[in-house]
């Protein structure tokens, strides 16, 4: 059962490419199926060498494809694995892309946004603004958390958008703090109460000339889509323009499963969406004692996607049935070093998420994921 693996191998790109191949070979070792074989092809990063790689991998015999990553590669390779009847689980998480044959393994936002918001509502937190970057990653979020956040009082739920690795970002945060009124607001308390004689009128007015807002803001968590420098640059300035993390939770997504992120004081008390988290620390320790590498949520797909090749394999069938869209899809899915997962007819993939909170010592889990979408469904 030849299958072909279709990553960039050489280019800009290779290093992720490295090391999903990486992670493929680790689940091919595993799984020790003799029958069971890889094809890597380069595609180089980009289109032109995605379908390229695509058809050599068909040519030597593939049965079914695994990857490409980025949006362009797959949309090229599609044409070529469509036109052979082969389908595709590619790692790209741009949904554009999938269906007709193109399954997607990979973290989708809007399912991590929504796991996040509901477990938030869930603790009493009805009040939830957000606080996007203006990128295609950004309005995916945005359009869920629109999709989720119904008016309070009247009100519509607080939105606020940034451009990522602009040379400041206090202007947005300064927007979602409401920091200008609430510092309008201390001022004229301030001189209400020097217009004060009395004994208590003076002690409020020593309190208030501490402070540099009066009043809080009008949300009980935010939900942050960012992550990396730029998530490291953002979270302090909620605390300096009077986010008060210790009144507002700070909510994120799949983004923040960094080792980088679970380790920043700003965000202490903060939760995210994950996936399991045993497992996948299990597969960091080897990938880093057998390839030196220490992977990321995404490098973890090129294990998962082999091993559900194998266990297709082991279950027999024909060339026709083995890795036929009806195989593919069983509604029990399928369960990887990152929890479980299911493709959908759609081309997409659910998958079960944990609910992680970062405390002084790392990382904790609080609710954990699902084992199986009978209980996704519950």
């Amino acid at each position: 059962m030849r299958i072909g693996v279709l990553l960039p191998l050489s280019g800009p790109r290779a290093q992720t490419g490295q090391a999903l191949l990486q992670a493929a070979q680790l689940a091919l070792f595993d799984f020790a199926d003799p029958r069971l074989v890889l094809l890597p092809r380069d595609t180089m990063g980009t289109g032109a060498g995605a379908a390229r790689a695509a058809q050599e991998a068909i040519a030597a015999g593939a049965e079914l494809i695994l990857g490409p990553v980025f949006a362009e590669e797959v949309a090229a390779a599609a044409n070529v694995t469509r036109a052979a009847g082969r389908n595709m689980i590619a790692f790209s998480s741009d949904r554009r892309v999938a269906g007709n044959g193109v399954f997607l393994l990979s973290f989708l936002p809007e399912q991590e946004v929504a796991r996040m918001l509901s477990y938030a509502r869930a603790r009493g937190l009805t009040r939830i603004a957000a606080l996007v970057p203006r990128t295609p990653y950004g309005e995916r979020v945005a359009e869920v958390y629109k999709q989720m956040s119904p008016t309070v009082d009247g009100a519509p739920a607080k939105l606020v958008y940034y451009v990522p690795n602009s040379q400041s970002m206090h202007a947005p945060v300064r927007e979602l703090a409401d920091y200008d009124a609430r510092k309008q607001k201390l001022k004229e308390e301030i001189i209400r109460l020097e217009q004060g004689a009395d004994v208590f009128a003076q002690q409020a007015l020593a309190e208030m000339k501490t402070r540099d807002t009066l009043g809080e803001v009008d949300f009980d968590a935010v939900l942050i889509a960012e992550g990396g420098a730029s998530l490291r640059a953002l979270a302090p300035l909620l605390a300096y323009y009077d986010i008060d993390p210790k009144k507002v939770r700070y909510l994120g997504t799949g983004l923040w499963n960094e080792s980088t992120i679970l380790t920043e004081a700003a965000l202490a008390g903060g939760w995210f969406p994950a996936s399991l988290q045993d497992s996948a620390s299990t597969f960091a320790s080897r990938m880093q004692s057998s390839f030196g590498v220490s992977p990321t949520p995404v490098i973890g797909l090129g294990y998962d996607a082999v091993a559900l090749a194998a266990v297709l394999t082991a279950q027999g069938g024909d060339a026709a049935t083995r890795f036929s869209t009806d195989a593919l899809t069983l509604p029990s899915g399928f369960s990887g070093i990152q929890g479980i997962f299911r493709l959908r007819l759609d081309g997409l993939s659910e998958r079960g998420l944990a609910v992680m909170e970062i405390d002084g010592a790392g990382v904790r889990v609080i609710d954990p994921a699902p084992t199986s979408f009978e209980q996704v469904m519950n």
